[in-house]
Parts: structure tokens; C-alpha cells; sequence
């Protein structure tokens, strides 16, 4: 891939300005280029996850895509990841995550949505049906709160389609830790309520 960086950096940016989409022919003839070639570049990123097809009728119309590479995701962040398959089995975790939890990845790895022994996922927080709308396409938020080591942890999870390297869908769920945000919203709440007690008498 990276020997057509340059061309698929080039069809990224063409896709990007016309969301509604384009054929091969098309994107050939803003390119400037043979029909071929632009073919040829289109199932690289198809694999790759960073453009979708549909077809109508004969035609091939490709847009960007809508989910995020997980290599991508994993190699770029500082959240915690797990990513699950269409079998709603945990097939990648990052060791942010696993530092977070203070668990192995063997404990992890291979088990099933509904199977997962960790704090952050009670009975209020439904990971195996929000993972099964991402899914559908569905992407959102949850801010969650729960008790590890006696302490609240808060923690915004989103849970994201997104794709494998070789195009198969995946879900991959995002935690960011807002503890310490909280603390400091909650401090300077009280803060606020003393400073008017104090003005009222």
C-alpha cells in the first residue's frame, strides 16, 4: 500500500469532496488517469477499510468511508480498546486497556461479549446490545460510572463500527477515563455553593 500512498491519498480527497459518491470512471477522469489503475486502487483501500462500495446496477459508486480502520485506532490513541467480531467475540485489545483493568490479554482475548468478567460492564451498562446496533452502523456514547477498588471510576465509552484490515466489520468499544475531569467539575461545584453561602450571610 504504501507504494500508492500518493494516488490513495489523492482518491481519499476526491471521495471527501463529493460524499454522495463516484464511480471508477469518474474518480479516472478527475485523476487524470487510466480506469484500471483507479480500479486497481480501490480494492486496495476497500480492503484496507477506507472506502465503501455500492453497486446499482452495473455501476460500482464508491464513498469514504464511514468506519475507522481499527490498525489505525489501536496504534494512534490513548484510550482503552477492545475490538469485537460478528461472532461478539473480543479479538483485539490495546494494553492501555488491559493496564487499566489489571488483567492478562489471555483472560481477555477469545471471550464472548456476554461472557466478560470486568467492572466497567453491570446490569447498567448493556454492552452486548449496544455492540449489536454499532453493528447495524450505529455510533454513539454512554458515560458510565462504576466501583473498582472501592473508588467511582467515571469513564465515557464510545462504541464505534468500524472494519478488519482484510474488510470484515467489527465494533470496537472506546473508554476514556473522566475521573479526574469529574473530581474537578465536583470540586469546583462545591466551591461555587460555599463561595454563595459565604455572600448570604
Amino acid at each position: 500500500m504504501e507504494s500508492y500512498q500518493k494516488e490513495i491519498t489523492q482518491i481519499e480527497q476526491i471521495l471527501k469532496d463529493n460524499p454522495k459518491g463516484m464511480t471508477v470512471t469518474d474518480i479516472a477522469r478527475k485523476m487524470k488517469t487510466n480506469r484500471n489503475s483507479v480500479a486497481k486502487y480501490l480494492d486496495i483501500m476497500r480492503i484496507s477499510g477506507l472506502v465503501e462500495m455500492i453497486t446499482f446496477g452495473p455501476a460500482k459508486v464508491f464513498f469514504p468511508s464511514r468506519r475507522i480502520p481499527i490498525s489505525k485506532m489501536l496504534n494512534f490513541t490513548s484510550d482503552y480498546i477492545m475490538v469485537f467480531n460478528k461472532e461478539l467475540k473480543i479479538v483485539l485489545i490495546n494494553d492501555t486497556f488491559l493496564g487499566f483493568m489489571r488483567v492478562d490479554r489471555e483472560e481477555i482475548i477469545g471471550q464472548y461479549i456476554d461472557n466478560i468478567n470486568l467492572p466497567m460492564f453491570n446490569e447498567d451498562f448493556d454492552l452486548s446490545s449496544d455492540v449489536k446496533e454499532a453493528f447495524e452502523g450505529k455510533d454513539f456514547t454512554r458515560n458510565i460510572v462504576f466501583q473498582m477498588s472501592g473508588d467511582d471510576v467515571y469513564c465515557r465509552v464510545r462504541i464505534i463500527p468500524t472494519v478488519f484490515e482484510d474488510g470484515q466489520h467489527a465494533v470496537a468499544v472506546v473508554i476514556r477515563d473522566t475521573t479526574a475531569q469529574k473530581i474537578t467539575e465536583e470540586a469546583l461545584r462545591e466551591s461555587q455553593e460555599k463561595f454563595k453561602k459565604s455572600l448570604k450571610k
